[in-house]
């Protein structure tokens, strides 16, 4: 585990200008709609004495009026966003099976996801399918990415990461599928265990005991789906290392591995993690250390959050290359030897 540690760091380090170029595509991204809503803001707020107060702090009434008049897309965004809010607002999403574009919810609890509507405001299909997009992006990226770490040097250019990415996308984005239907199998295997443990929670004798229950139902499924997503990285890596033609067998190869080292890949994928919950403790200092508030300090705050964004993707390549260095030491010599 550790090794796979300093080697996702040291490929990081000689190439982080990837993260560089990721967190460019990932607000170029958030652009699209970024653009859109800050023109519906400004006409909301046009001559209206609520934009004084939005300047230098947060008008809730005006937000509440303005939000209970929008429609579509704009109905996604809200001050639960903010701060660390984004967090809890994504895991919530993901454990409703919410991403990506509402493929993994169940149809059966559509109106138990229109009643948990209270709790946020729900994600419009404009923004879902942005997601969507969003992930094909970020999938045809992922060849290139791959093979730039894989390289001795690490060196790359636009025109080799492209070319890479251009190469590998077929079999990744198969992988990408094979992912979102195991992903799926989770959660409808999740179904019957979690009505049990919800009554379980409700047969309880005390609060304590039922919140038990129930952070154990979360706990369990969320653990299941980082599983998913280890073997989905590991295939990935096996489709570029090996030059594997076929996703599933790379898909069944990854699995193999990572059972037979549980340990270390699982320990390594959650070693990661846990640097993103300290990184997230960071960005919560940091932000809750000032009150933003004027031009100026909403500068600061965007380049602040975008190094913290930066910082977020280095890790996601330092695991795709940790990952690539613990494959090699650890897999067998005859199929990297077959391989070459």
């Amino acid at each position: 585990m550790l090794y796979a540690l300093v080697e996702g760091w040291r490929r990081l380090r000689r190439s982080f200008g990837l993260a560089v170029l990721l967190l460019v595509v990932n607000l170029a991204t958030a652009l699209v709609l970024a653009v859109p809503l800050a023109g519906v803001l400004r006409s909301g707020l046009h001559h209206e004495q609520a934009s004084q107060n939005m300047m230098y702090g947060f008008d809730y009434p005006w937000w509440s009026q303005w939000s209970d008049a929008q429609s579509g897309w704009t109905t996604s965004f809200g001050p639960e966003i903010f701060g660390m809010g984004f967090v809890f607002r994504n895991v919530d999403l993901l454990l409703k099976g919410a991403l990506p574009a509402n493929l993994l919810a169940a149809r059966g609890e559509a109106a138990g996801a229109a009643s948990a509507a209270a709790t946020g405001p729900r994600l419009d299909p404009v923004v879902l399918g942005l997601g969507l997009v969003y992930l094909v992006v970020q999938t045809f990226l992922t060849g290139g990415v791959l093979s730039t770490l894989r390289g001795a040097q690490g060196t790359w250019t636009v025109r080799g990461l492209l070319h890479g990415a251009g190469f590998y996308f077929g079999r990744i984005f198969r992988v990408t599928l094979l992912a979102l239907f195991s992903a799926w199998v989770v959660f409808r295997l999740n179904a019957p265990f979690a009505r049990w443990l919800d009554g379980q929670a409700r047969e309880s004798v005390s609060e304590t005991s039922a919140m038990a229950w129930l952070l154990a139902r979360h706990a369990l499924l969320l653990l299941a789906l980082l599983f998913v997503s280890l073997v989905s990285g590991y295939a990935k890596a096996i489709v570029v290392t090996e030059e594997r033609s076929s996703a599933i067998l790379a898909f069944v190869s990854a699995l193999s591995f990572c059972g037979r080292n549980f340990l270390r890949t699982f320990g390594h994928y959650l070693a990661v993690a846990l640097l993103g919950v300290v990184l997230i403790a960071v960005w919560r200092l940091l932000d809750g250390a000032y009150e933003t508030t004027g031009y100026k300090t909403q500068l600061f705050t965007f380049a602040l959050f975008q190094a913290f964004m930066l910082a977020h993707v280095g890790l996601r390549v330092m695991l795709m290359g940790g990952q690539l260095a613990l494959y090699r030491r650890l897999a067998a010599p005859e199929a990297l030897a077959s391989a070459a």
